[in-house]
């Protein structure tokens, strides 16, 4: 099973992709994850997308593809999280799948209203060492005791509410082709994110056929 999961920024896409990954043994694929990686190595593809990173704006198509042709496997089962982000970029994976022979089973798109994503995006943090996404409310970083993950845990450098609005206003106006591209080939899924982490975990297994895991 092949699966896109999209979303604005704070719908929770990185949190929902960990814990399906975690649940379901998926490979998680995270656009946004693989680009700070880049830059926090400071390698030269790194330097490249910093300045858009920075900006809250999109990384130009080709430096994202560049990242993720190695690791859109045929086989095996993935998710992948945050990308496309445009018509274009749905297109040109659309054709750089089939080139491959892979066929997307779902594109699941997290919803929420942008007073809810402004909340959860001023609480996030993002641990060093493993990439993965915590709030300071909703979803606390595991005690250091427990040694679940070391951490430090820091803020992004794009989480600040200029670069959200900005980031939010190029989602809702890209979002709508998307969803109707991918709503032609019967794929697409929309899901209420605005709720609370298992709840929304819940909805996502079921559209996947997988209510056993659920509860």
């Amino acid at each position: 099973m092949k699966i896109v999961l999209l979303g604005p920024p704070g719908a929770g896409k990185g949190t929902q992709a960990q814990r399906l990954s975690e649940m379901l043994s998926y490979f998680h694929i995270s656009t946004g994850r693989m680009v700070r990686a880049q830059i926090e190595a400071g390698t030269e593809l790194g330097h490249r997308m910093r300045a858009y990173h920075d900006r809250g704006e999109l990384v130009p198509d080709e430096l994202i593809l560049e990242l993720l042709r190695p690791n859109l496997e045929p086989a095996g089962r993935w998710i992948l999280d945050g990308f496309p982000r445009s018509i274009h970029q749905a297109r040109v994976l659309d054709r750089m799948l089939e080139e491959r022979g892979i066929s997307l089973s779902h594109v699941i798109v997290l919803e929420a209203p942008d007073e809810v994503l402004v909340e959860r995006v001023r609480g996030r943090l993002v641990s060093r060492s493993t990439g993965r996404t915590y709030h300071v409310e909703h979803d606390p970083p595991p005690d250091p005791r427990e040694h679940l993950d070391p951490g430090p845990f820091e803020r992004r450098t794009d989480d600040n509410e200029a670069a959200l609005r900005r980031q939010l206003e190029i989602y809702r106006r890209e979002i709508g082709d998307i969803k109707r591209f991918y709503a032609g080939k019967g794929i697409l899924e929309e899901v209420d994110a605005a709720r609370p982490i298992p709840e929304v975990t819940e909805s996502i297994l079921e559209l996947l056929g997988h209510p056993e895991r659920v509860g």
